[in-house]
């Protein structure tokens, strides 16, 4: 059967990504002044790669024997003569109409279709009313436990209950289908190096899943990789396509000590040279796992620190550790050479512009190799989200980007926001300490990713992925 997983995005001036926020998406709108704008540029032009669930899904389908075609656009040929057995839509808030639209259009052809992932997962509503089933949950695992053939696709309807299966049951993700027409790319720091994204963990437990969106799919529970077929996925991508360099998605990388230790064991044994970012509380870095980690190729951290006010944080219900203690585990990590992502947010429901201003005062004193600024955003199918929904100002999915106000807030309104995210850009990256810092990251960045293309050793694969 051919079968086409459709990936489609509304046209922006800034980058849409559908893997980033828990699969529910984001859109890099970061602010209207001259920083912003110019991150905005640089963020839509360097960064970008397809949701992993689409891959791995691309893998399990191939695996069953169809013929597999992943796109980024719906093309007259997806309607007519060539049309598929099967379309799948990859679903998400930040290009939810462009994909209801979409879906009419197929499914006026009399083409099945079937919108999955953690969006549609949570909001099947829309999709089901515009022609299209739903898969509940993770899709590659229904897929993995469900072999589809004509009488599946013909009984294809509603909201299909989801399917659990190990993690290690995946086949690799389709990156070898996907990678010729869309490469992903992440080249702020690595210059033209070729990069993937990879998981070694799905689930998150922490206090804030009442707003958060990793555990709508990936549930509370915290699943982990074999740690032998994590580094055997990263071996199989760089003798095959001369990828070195990697980004992991899971919600909270190092999550679990014991197998995070076991991965630098695997990643030593392997003779290998990679580079990776992970994302984590900081928390979860002592000083002897950061050692490890910058030892078998960490490049840079990417941590939540969200806001500097307490009693927003404890408003939230969002666990974080002291201010010192969170400076010195950054001083720690730079110490290795390892950069540091920060990220902070705006518009929680007691924050005022004085709670917003202290923040960023906050970030300016951490002063780490980038920063990132963005909007509170109460999202459908989350707990908090019946408290915020008489609230919300806007009609329109697409707009729940994170960089816009999307509810009444008490204090702050949508110009509000826009305008504390221009000065919050400007008043941090306009200063020399910062460019310096910036500078010091993407040299020590750029010298480990070159190191791991010219120093890498090819060894056969430990394990079967």
């Amino acid at each position: 059967m051919r079968i086409l997983l459709l990936d489609l995005y509304p046209k922006r001036r800034y980058r849409i990504s559908k893997d980033t926020n828990g699969g529910f998406g984001t859109g890099n709108d970061y602010g209207d002044s001259i920083v912003a704008r110019t991150l905005r540029w640089l963020i839509s032009r360097n960064i970008d790669w397809p949701p992993l669930y689409a891959a791995y899904t691309a893998s399990v389908l191939r695996d069953q024997g169809h013929e597999v075609e992943f796109s980024r656009e719906l093309s007259q040929k997806h309607l007519e003569g060539d049309a598929p057995g099967l379309c799948l839509v990859m679903s998400s808030i930040v290009a939810h109409e462009t994909e209801i639209e979409a879906i009419e259009k197929i499914r006026a052809c009399g083409i099945t279709v079937g919108a999955i992932g953690p969006f549609a997962s949570s909001v099947s509503a829309p999709y089901i009313d515009a022609g299209a089933f739903v898969i509940a949950g993770e899709p590659e695992m229904y897929f993995l436990k469900n072999r589809v053939d004509e009488d599946l696709v013909a009984n294809f309807s509603g909201l299909v209950p989801g399917q659990q299966a190990d993690l290690d049951e995946l086949p690799r993700p389709a990156w070898d289908l996907i990678h010729g027409d869309y490469p992903p790319k992440f080249n702020l720091l690595g210059g033209d190096a070729r990069m993937l994204p990879i998981a070694a963990t799905r689930g998150c437990p922490y206090s804030c899943f009442h707003y958060c969106v990793y555990p709508l799919q990936q549930g509370r529970k915290v699943r982990m990789r074999d740690p032998a077929k994590i580094v055997a996925e990263m071996a199989h991508w760089q003798d095959t396509l001369d990828v070195s360099y990697f980004i992991f998605r899971d919600p909270v990388f190092s999550i679990n000590r014991k197998h995070t230790l076991a991965l630098c064991d695997e990643l030593e044994k392997s003779s290998r040279r990679f580079s990776f970012i992970i994302e984590t509380h900081l928390n979860n870095l002592d000083e002897e796992l950061a050692h490890r980690l910058a030892k078998v190729g960490l490049v840079m951290v990417k941590v939540g620190i969200e806001s500097v006010d307490a009693s927003v944080m404890n408003d939230a219900k969002r666990f974080t550790i002291a201010e010192d203690e969170q400076e010195k585990r950054i001083r720690m990590l730079e110490s290795l050479g390892i950069g540091v992502t920060c990220m902070y947010i705006f518009g929680y429901p007691t924050d005022t512009r004085e709670t917003c201003a202290k923040t960023v005062n906050y970030a300016k004193k951490l002063n780490t190799a980038m920063a990132q600024f963005g909007v509170f955003t109460p999202y459908p199918g989350t707990p908090v989200f019946p408290e915020y929904e008489p609230l919300i100002s806007t009609n329109r999915y697409e707009d729940f980007t994170q960089w816009q106000l999307v509810f009444r807030h008490p204090h702050l309104s949508p110009q509000d926001i826009r305008d504390l995210l221009g000065r919050a850009f400007n008043a941090y990256y306009l200063r020399p300490s910062w460019v310096w810092k910036y500078l010091a990251a993407r040299l020590g960045a750029r010298r480990v990713v070159k190191r791991s293309l010219n120093e890498s050793i090819k060894v056969p694969e430990q394990a079967e992925v």
